[in-house]
């Protein structure tokens, strides 16, 4: 296997592993009343589907390292030495994501029910979690940039040259998603299954990916022309 294939087969289990992270999302959001003002709406879900989200989260975690690697190794190309410099971030997102996940997305509804079932009002057993998610706050946002650096990134360096892309990859990339996002908004629309469109986060991070996949799928391939002067043995 070449390298190229390689690293693109690895680009594309990043983009599965976002895929995935959607999925393990649906499990939390679906059924759900997602804009509720009650706080407690995205804590009442079966405990089995916490813990297949959880288990789905950590599929897609692995997954999406993979992702990264291939990105790392297109930064190594494009950015030379600066390249461990510009994907560290993005590894250390990836844990975060997956803590972040269990810690909002699991943790919180297992002891919120958990506490209900124990007796304790509904009042003290919100205060309590609220309490304990304020601490997670910050981290929350640390976690945001570390991840959308890597958006950046890929932004400046393909529009600058840096990354060997047409810039119409953007226009791909992002369109692709925008569609994505229309099709979900329009499934919520039709079935009012409003749960749906908490796996959009999740399905935006396979914006990570696609440049290197594109750049990994092409990078063996011969110059326009080249092919027709190796066929013929003219150089």
């Amino acid at each position: 296997m070449s390298k190229s294939n390689e690293n693109y087969k690895m680009a594309l289990a990043g983009i599965c592993g976002a895929v995935i992270y959607g999925i393990a999302d649906t499990f939390l959001y679906v059924g759900t009343d997602i804009f509720s003002e009650d706080v407690t709406a995205l804590w009442r879900v079966p405990e089995w589907r916490l813990m297949m989200s959880m288990a789905i989260g950590v599929v897609g975690s692995l997954l999406m390292i993979l992702g990264f690697i291939s990105l790392y190794r297109l930064y190594q190309l494009s950015f030379g030495r600066l390249a461990k410099l510009l994907i560290t971030p993005s590894f250390l997102c990836i844990g975060g994501v997956l803590y972040m996940h269990y810690t909002l997305g699991v943790y919180s509804p297992l002891t919120f029910m958990s506490a209900i079932k124990a007796g304790v009002p509904d009042h003290l057993a919100i205060d309590m979690i609220q309490r304990a998610n304020a601490y997670m706050d910050p981290l929350t946002w640390v976690l945001v940039i570390l991840g959308y650096f890597t958006e950046l990134v890929l932004i400046v360096g393909i529009l600058s040259g840096r990354i060997s892309l047409r810039k119409r990859v953007l226009l791909y990339m992002y369109g692709g998603y925008a569609v994505v996002f229309l099709i979900v908004m329009l499934v919520g629309i039709i079935t009012h299954e409003w749960g749906l469109t908490g796996s959009l986060e999740s399905l935006f991070e396979t914006t990570f990916f696609f440049p290197a996949l594109v750049y990994w799928h092409n990078k063996d391939k011969p110059l326009i022309g080249e092919k027709d002067r190796q066929d013929t043995g003219y150089s």
